[in-house]
C-alpha cells in the first residue's frame, strides 16, 4: 500500500501534522472570544458593568480549556495508535 504522504515536501508534511493542533488552538480562542462577546453584549444591554465581560471571559476560558484538553487527548491517542500499527507492520516485514 502506498503512503499518501509520499511526494510531499517537508513543509507540507509538517503543515499537515500541525493542522489538527492548530484547529484545537482556534477552538479554544473562538470559545473565549465568543463568550467574552456575549458577556460584553449582556453588559451593554443590561448595564451590569464589567461583570458580564469578566464572567464571559472566565467561562469562555474554562470551556476552551476543556475543549482543548479533549482534543489534545484524542490527537495523542490517535498518534499512539498510529505508532503501534506502524510497529506491527514493521515486525511483519
Amino acid at each position: 500500500m502506498k503512503d499518501p504522504d509520499d511526494g510531499l515536501s517537508p513543509l507540507a508534511k509538517s503543515s499537515q501534522a500541525a493542522a489538527p493542533w492548530l484547529s484545537a488552538v482556534w477552538q479554544f480562542t473562538g470559545s473565549v472570544l465568543f463568550l467574552v462577546a456575549v458577556g460584553y453584549g449582556l453588559d451593554t444591554y443590561a448595564g451590569t458593568g464589567p461583570w458580564g465581560l469578566v464572567v464571559g471571559g472566565l467561562v469562555g476560558s474554562g470551556v476552551g480549556f476543556y475543549a482543548f484538553i479533549r482534543t489534545a487527548n484524542r490527537l495523542m491517542k490517535e498518534e499512539q495508535d498510529r505508532k503501534k500499527l506502524q510497529d506491527l507492520k514493521n515486525k511483519k516485514n
